[in-house]
């Protein structure tokens, strides 16, 4: 799988680390075990109180690692409390023990069945306990007739993976959390 060149930058810049012209999958590697020490770092200096302790918090829902792994270092780095899970079950038993402002998850969580189930529990736990979480589908998907089903089911954004997806995900959460549009 290919990871997007601006994810990879990013990587190499949170990793305080220059990115050489010609990227191997060992400088990416190692650039990530230096955000890991880092992270580390700052936990044994500051146990005091978790870090995102009053921040938004958000689930991202996805059976690729290498997604959740690069949407949880890009949303805790902006000051998100991130929390990861990649099935169904995983899914709804975070939801159902913590509160999230968002819920970022694949229609494809394994299969796009279990996508569409996952989206109507959540969407009656949301409304069963009168929450304000939004929920962001992302797929790869280019069929319409997913995302007409996804906004009906309750999502409340549907996004394509595409070129820039994840900077357009940035960008909606971003602007729901200073109030500059409503999704």
């Amino acid at each position: 799988m290919e990871i997007d060149e601006k994810i990879v930058k990013e990587i190499f810049s949170i990793a305080n680390m220059t990115a050489p012209d010609k990227i191997s999958e060992n400088d990416v590697m190692t650039a990530l075990v230096n955000i890991k020490q880092r992270k580390n770092k700052e936990h044994t200096e500051d146990a005091t109180e978790p870090k995102g302790e009053g921040a938004d918090s958000i689930l991202v829902v996805d059976d690729i690692g290498v997604v959740t792994y690069q949407l949880k270092v890009l949303l805790t780095q902006i000051g998100y409390k991130v929390q990861v899970a990649k099935d169904v079950f995983g899914a709804l038993n975070a939801f159902i023990k913590s509160r999230f402002d968002f819920i970022i998850m694949d229609l494809f969580v394994s299969t796009e069945q279990e996508g569409y189930t996952l989206l109507e529990e959540v969407k009656k736990l949301i409304t069963k306990n009168n929450l304000q979480t939004k929920i962001i589908v992302i797929t790869a998907s280019n069929k319409t007739e997913n995302k007409i089903k996804c906004l009906n089911g309750g999502a409340d954004i549907f996004l394509k993976k595409e070129t820039g997806w994840q900077d357009k995900l940035l960008e909606i959460i971003e602007n729901h959390k200073f109030g500059m549009q409503e999704i």
